[in-house]
């Protein structure tokens, strides 16, 4: 029998009994549908995931410290051994060479302590504290930082520039006064506008002076070592707010200054150094997200301490799926009612064709053909349920967009997202997964009847009424 002579059979005989096959395909579109939602609401929770961790940091990147913390600090793997690997230009070396490393941005911390920061006639204004932070200016887009105001430095001025932050400059104090006088605090105006500080970053000549500690102030400031030991820089730029707030209280200065600085300060006063200055911190960037654990790894055998986004995003995906198969639990148990309905159905059809089946043997038709005709009518009915049900299930989706967005995903889930993000998410393949997954199931479910109607015997099929 042709393929096509057999389809042809059950389309006939589906629409002839069209009642019973519509309301078995009905049990069929609630299954899949059920499936399609539940997995599209874990694909739109992965996503807000997602999208609140990258507000975080970037999920591509590893952050190296060299001693000192950070935000997710907690959550890296700490290397309690003494004999640390100095994290310096060799270490770099080594770091770049680990695979599907993408580009690394080292930081150079400069300590308030070291260095004193003035502005202003006669150095009036005085910098109270600052995290001074070298970097190589022309990797500040891959740092994501933009200006807010000015213009950030290039190869041309980057050894006479410094960047503020969007809130340091309100740390200067004017020393000529006392008391809540000497301060200036950021306050929104009634017009919309803030107060002015002291300083203003874009413009205003900024001098970093080393500090000599062997004279201290009464104060418990320090002088700074004089002509050789200071630098005059020229504001640029203010930072944009960046969504790690690793920015508001740094001023940012070329990397190579800030070696500088270090290795000054320790020439002004007598201190030993044991080759080049150690960068602070030092983000890697990797390939691809499903890279991030082998490079943390990596890096972390070769004795650094690490820390990435891909940690935290680890054990919120364990949270996550322990959701997603309660989900998944919900949708198999619809789509198993489905397919003991399509079982039932198929086998009242064989009571009611028992001598159509007995004919077909007596006429010479193929034992494989008859269990065919049975399956693909199970296969079809399968089929036809899982189309419907995925329409249905892209209008349900819609519908929850619509209405929940990212807010009803927050108060669900307790994930935060900045917005516009989406409850259900329905790609193609899992369209395309759900039609297959709701045809194998008919076909299942019709393996049993299908060899039940081949095991009936052709003379007593004949004889049925």
């Amino acid at each position: 029998m042709k393929i096509f002579d057999m389809i042809s059979i059950c389309l006939r005989n589906l629409w002839r009994r069209k009642g019973r096959t519509l309301l078995t395909i009905v049990g069929v579109v609630i299954g899949s549908c059920a499936v399609i939602v539940m997995i599209s609401l874990g694909l739109g929770m992965n996503q807000a995931m997602d999208g609140m961790l990258a507000s975080w940091g970037d999920l591509t990147a590893v952050t190296i410290y060299n001693g000192g913390g950070g935000m997710y600090m907690e959550m890296s793997s700490q290397n309690s051994n003494t004999d640390k690997p100095k994290l310096d230009d060799a270490a770099l070396a080594t770091l770049g060479a680990i695979d599907h490393v993408s580009y690394m941005v080292p930081k150079m911390e400069v300590s308030s302590d070291k260095v004193t920061v003035v502005s202003g006639r006669n150095d009036r204004y005085r910098l109270s504290w600052a995290s001074i932070i070298g970097v190589d200016f022309s990797l500040f887009d891959k740092l994501g930082y933009t200006a807010e105001e000015g213009t950030l430095p290039n190869e041309n001025n980057k050894n006479d520039s410094i960047v503020f932050g969007n809130e340091i400059a309100y740390q200067f104090t004017d020393t000529k006064k006392h008391g809540n006088a000497a301060h200036t605090y950021k306050q929104q105006l009634p017009d919309g506008t803030f107060t002015k500080p002291f300083v203003e970053p874009v413009g205003s000549t900024i001098t970093i002076g080393i500090n000599n500690t062997k004279k201290p102030n009464d104060d418990g400031t320090y002088q700074y070592g004089g002509k050789g030991y200071e630098y005059k820089l020229n504001g640029t730029a203010v930072l944009a707010q960046d969504p790690q707030w690793e920015t508001p209280y740094s001023i940012f200065v070329d990397i190579s200054l800030a070696k500088q600085i270090i290795l000054d300060y320790n020439k002004l006063n007598s201190i030993k150094s044991t080759g080049d200055p150690e960068y602070s911190q030092v983000k890697i960037v990797c390939d691809d997200i499903n890279n991030v654990d082998y490079v943390q790894k990596q890096v972390e055998e070769l004795g650094f301490s690490a820390s990435s986004m891909a940690q935290v995003r680890n054990e919120m995906q364990g949270q996550l799926g322990v959701i997603q198969m309660v989900l998944g639990g919900l949708a198999a148990i619809s789509l198993l009612v489905a397919a003991i309905s399509i079982t039932n159905t198929m086998i009242m059809s064989i009571y009611e064709r028992t001598r159509e089946i007995g004919i077909m043997k007596v006429l010479g038709c193929f034992i494989g053909n008859i269990r065919v005709i049975f399956l693909v009518e199970a296969g079809m009915i399968g089929l036809l349920g899982g189309i419907v049900g995925t329409v249905i299930s892209y209008i349900i989706s819609a519908i929850m967009n619509s209405l929940g967005g990212s807010e009803a995903m927050s108060q669900m889930f307790g994930i935060y997202t900045d917005g516009g993000g989406a409850v259900s998410i329905i790609p193609l393949w899992l369209v395309l997964l759900a039609l297959v997954f709701s045809t194998i199931i008919g076909l299942i479910s019709g393996y049993y009847p299908a060899n039940r109607a081949v095991k009936i015997s052709a003379l007593e099929a004949i004889k049925n009424e």
